[in-house]
């Protein structure tokens, strides 16, 4: 199954859907749209986001869901929903911590058709996957642990394409 994420908003309500192996190459888009919405007008009532076609999923995904319900709680005082995860997205949730943020419903909820798929192939940046990771870290010591090093090396990524990007100072 290719890996894809899917949305629609309709009556203040966000669907996403997420198919196959979701990885940090198809997010890019999804943290785009999501907070972009998330900081219009008027408030979103509800973020739902379907996990049953969903088979793997990693920790920048992760990451961003956390990011989500941070941003989604700030206005509505109630965590998003993930629908149906599957044992592997459980247990990679649970592992993570994110199980215990979010509410999970395992009833089946008809999301409103056309969804429109939004992998357009735009790849996540050092700063989305720094991001996404620093949400998780917040979460718990072990979180630190499995990431800390990666987090160091996207800091020392950024600092480096911020460097690339400077313009060239005359001696």
């Amino acid at each position: 199954m290719d890996e894809a994420l899917f949305y629609r908003e309709t009556s203040g309500i966000i669907y996403i859907k997420a198919q196959g192996h979701i990885t940090a190459n198809t997010c890019a888009d999804l943290k785009t749209r999501v907070f972009a919405r998330l900081e219009a007008k008027p408030p979103v009532e509800d973020i739902l986001i379907d996990l049953g076609d969903c088979e793997y999923m990693d920790s920048t995904f992760m990451g961003l869901l956390v990011g989500f319900n941070k941003r989604f709680l700030r206005q509505s005082e109630k965590p998003l929903s993930l629908l149906r995860p599957n044992e592997t997205c459980s247990k990679l949730l649970r592992t993570i911590g994110v199980l215990r943020l979010v509410n999970v419903r395992t009833d089946t909820i008809t999301f409103p058709e056309p969804m429109e798929n939004i992998n357009t192939g735009h790849k996540a940046g050092t700063r989305l996957i720094l991001n996404a990771h620093e949400d998780l870290i917040e979460l718990s010591d072990e979180n630190e642990q499995r990431f800390g090093v990666l987090r160091t090396i996207l800091k020392d990524g950024l600092a480096n394409e911020d460097d690339d990007q400077a313009p060239d100072i005359p001696d």
